[in-house]
């Protein structure tokens, strides 16, 4: 498998840290995709199913409706991490049509350590709102009932994926900066 880092002898060590990080994150976004999708597809089965049996036999589920739209939050904090590290994100490319290609790795490297920073203040809040609920023991009430610190319990896992994966990116942009840096000058506008 290529590698998109520069061949040149930067700090070895680190590129070889940032070499396995990226197979580990790879393998945890086909993983996540992988839930991804059966969440989708479980939502959309089950609302279909949920409407033909209550089309033919005038009765129906409540879990059936109410299950899709609590499994959501898995489906969003989960794939953040996936669309950061593939740049399905939203942006404002605003700053980089002006800036030259050095210019560009600095202000992505801002960006990712932005989204760490926040990444890992939200991954704190989770683990605590989950505590939270755990410890109030509070339900949701469908036809089975549900604890709540399951639901919110998608913030810390979906988090802790973007932090993974947001450090990576921070990595990638460090490395190569330092190879820009050796094969041009220092201008960054």
């Amino acid at each position: 498998m290529a590698s998109s880092f520069p061949a040149n002898k930067l700090n070895t060590g680190m590129i070889l840290f940032a070499r396995v990080l990226r197979r580990v994150n790879g393998f945890i976004e086909r993983i996540v995709m992988a839930i991804g999708m059966a969440i989708i597809a479980f939502a959309v089965l089950a609302m279909t199913g949920g409407a033909i049996t209550r089309y033919y036999t005038g009765m129906g589920y409540d879990w059936v409706m109410d299950l899709p739209p609590i499994m959501m939050p898995w489906l969003v904090f989960l794939l953040c991490g996936v669309l950061l590290r593939s740049g399905s994100h939203i942006t404002v490319d605003f700053l980089p049509r002006y800036l030259k290609a050095r210019g560009q790795l600095l202000l992505q490297l801002f960006v990712h350590v932005v989204v760490l920073i926040a990444t890992i203040v939200f991954l704190i809040a989770g683990v605590e709102a989950v505590a939270l609920f755990r410890m109030l023991g509070q339900v949701m009430e469908l036809e089975f009932d549900l604890p709540m610190w399951y639901v919110y319990l998608s913030f810390p896992v979906g988090f802790s994926i973007l932090t993974s994966f947001s450090f990576e990116l921070c990595l990638e942009d460090m490395i190569k900066l330092r190879a820009s840096g050796n094969s041009c000058g220092d201008e960054v506008l």
